[in-house]
């Protein structure tokens, strides 16, 4: 057995790469009810015993979006009918995009027992998170119908666009969960590095503004990603059709991401068990 054999520093070929690959999305996707259940039920413990149980998430959201919104609008002297269910739409957008980022660097570690007790595909645990995430969005979604029948939109047909929408953001997040889990089961200091890196791009993300507010400082939003992962989801539900560049950019970030991802899983999937042990 050759030195580079014996230490595992081969590099895959791609009849190897390609194996994994098929291997991860082949099981991932044919074993999704797993994810679903495993999703649900981690959100069921977490709320084990509590009077509201996830609707808890719909009080907190609730509150944020009461407290922020009189204090901002003033702030702002906007008129809060319109101010108040962007704001909605927007903080609710903004847990689902930061809790997928924030928690995708601990994803692999934190089910290292499933890992390390079964073959399991890592594609499948992302989706997982993934469906956590989506869940507890779905619970706050609560509070965004409810403003909108407190303060009514006419819908029309491009808000129809937030179904594709959302999609596509699901899209972006999966790979990021993946691209990223990977990375922070190397690197253990990722996740808090994302929790504070998190905090302070809420101020520079479009949530509780509009990059039209902005003027001539509008490019500082238009460098963020998550700026068109928010407005394919609020712009539609605030009954305005989201911009071809919007459209442009999500598509690209989601072709460019998962080649990483898909990279990185091809080539590392045999080193995650020593990672994550």
């Amino acid at each position: 057995m050759s030195i580079a054999s014996d230490s595992g520093l081969i590099a895959a070929t791609p009849s190897k790469f390609y194996a994994t690959i098929r291997k991860e999305v082949t099981e991932a996707f044919g074993r999704f009810y797993l994810a679903v259940y495993l999703a649900w039920s981690d959100t069921r413990t977490r709320y084990r015993r509590s009077v509201l149980g996830p609707f808890w998430l719909v009080l907190g959201t609730a509150i944020g979006v009461g407290g922020l919104g009189i204090v901002w609008g003033s702030l702002f002297e906007v008129d809060r009918a319109v101010f108040i269910p962007s704001l909605t739409v927007g903080l609710v957008c903004w847990y689902l995009l930061s809790g997928c980022v924030i928690e995708s660097a601990g994803v692999f570690y934190h089910n290292r027992e499933l890992l390390l007790s079964m073959p399991s595909s890592s594609l499948l645990i992302s989706i997982q998170l993934l469906l956590r995430q989506v869940v507890n969005f779905g619970h706050n979604f609560v509070v965004v119908i409810i403003v909108l029948a407190i303060f009514p939109h006419a819908l029309n047909l491009s808000s129809f666009l937030a179904i594709p929408g959302f999609l596509l953001v699901c899209i972006n997040m999966l790979w990021i969960i993946q691209l990223v889990g990977y990375f922070g089961a190397r690197f253990r200091d990722l996740e808090p590095l994302l929790a504070a890196v998190m905090q302070p791009l809420f101020f520079v993300t479009p949530v509780m503004f509009r990059s039209s507010q902005l003027g001539a400082a509008s490019m500082i939003v238009e460098f963020n990603p998550f700026t068109y992962w928010l407005g394919l989801i609020r712009d539609p539900l605030m009954g305005v059709a989201p911009s071809a560049l919007t459209w442009g950019v999500s598509l690209g970030m989601a072709v460019v991401g998962w080649t990483a991802a898909l990279y990185m899983t091809g080539t590392k999937r045999h080193r995650l068990p020593y990672w994550v042990h």
